[in-house]
C-alpha cells in the first residue's frame, strides 16, 4: 500500500521520531491507528486532561540525573 502524506505530515512524524515519542514511522502509523479506533471514537479531553495531573502527580519530587545524556542514548545503553 502506498501512502501519500503533506510536507506537513511528514514534518511531524520525523519531529515525533526525533523527540523520542515514536521509533519509527511504522510505530507512529500503529499508535495513529489506536488512536481511531479509540472505542469511544473521539478524543476525550477531560479523561486527557485528568491523566496529565495525575502524572504530573507522580513526578512531584522526581528527579532524573542524565550525566549529559538525553533519554534516547540514556534508552540506547540500556538496550546493549
Amino acid at each position: 500500500m502506498s501512502i501519500n502524506l503533506t510536507p506537513e505530515q511528514q514534518s511531524a512524524i520525523q519531529k515525533a521520531i526525533r523527540s523520542g515519542l515514536v521509533q519509527s514511522v511504522d510505530e507512529f502509523i500503529n499508535l495513529a491507528m489506536l488512536a481511531v479506533s479509540c472505542p469511544e471514537g473521539k478524543f476525550d479531553e477531560q479523561k486527557a486532561r485528568v491523566a496529565g495531573e495525575r502524572i504530573r502527580e507522580l513526578r512531584r519530587g522526581v528527579t532524573l540525573d542524565l550525566r549529559g545524556m538525553s533519554i534516547r542514548e540514556l534508552a540506547h545503553i540500556g538496550h546493549k
